[in-house]
């Protein structure tokens, strides 16, 4: 059976010399090198063809998620594993949107990298619950936003749709949102034509299959 190539990209010799420490005893899997920034990543992934990159989010130079991008073009059958102490928001959803097979947090044990790495090496993505919820809450507010602007809906028709979908009268729309009835009957009518309906039913029903509200 092949080995795993493996190249470790930190800018923390420290951290490189763990995570060799860890990966030189698994007998399925060959730390071919290691690099330190940017530039030596690139040149390494370029040289050794290594199968798995093990890649730190934060490195010298340009960041692990602008050189996983990179590599997505130039490298496409390299796997990348992004590597991090932090895990916010934008560096999760980042790395995958930059093609990164996982997100791997630093304090992960033996075993599970060794896991990571034969799963990425085998086309797998890897997410733990809380970063795949992160990922999806992130493209479904995309989703959203993309929803609200194919149909030309401002913000403030949506919080008229809200209140629609309350139940509200034009009266308590009105009285909520400082505005005269005739203002919000006429506001209403432009979100029926918007949305290609004729009643306040049908706009709740359009508004809610669209994901506007």
């Amino acid at each position: 059976m092949d080995k795993i190539r493996v190249l470790i990209a930190d800018d923390h010799a420290i951290v490189r010399q763990g995570i060799r420490s860890m990966l030189d005893s698994a007998d399925e899997i060959e730390v071919v090198g290691e690099a330190e920034d940017s530039p030596s990543v690139l040149r390494l992934v370029r040289r050794l063809s290594p199968d798995v990159l093990l890649l730190d989010v934060r490195m010298p130079g340009s960041s692990g998620i602008q050189i996983a991008k990179l590599l997505r073009e130039t490298a496409p059958k390299l796997n990348i594993l992004m590597l991090s102490t932090y895990e916010s928001d934008d560096y999760v959803v980042g790395a995958i949107e930059a093609g990164a097979r996982g997100y791997l947090l630093k304090d992960i044990t033996r075993d599970e990298l060794l896991t990571a790495i034969r799963q990425a090496y085998e086309g797998h993505h890897l997410l733990g619950q809380a970063q795949l919820d992160k990922v999806l809450n992130h493209f479904q507010a995309q989703v959203h936003s993309q929803k609200k602007l194919s149909s030309s809906i401002s913000d403030e028709e949506v919080q008229i749709l809200k209140l629609m979908a309350e139940g509200c009268s034009n009266k308590q729309i009105s009285e909520r949102q400082f505005w005269s009835e005739i203002t919000v009957k006429r506001k209403i009518q432009q979100i029926f034509k918007k949305l290609d309906v004729t009643d306040r039913a049908q706009a709740v029903a359009e508004a809610f299959r669209r994901g506007l509200i």
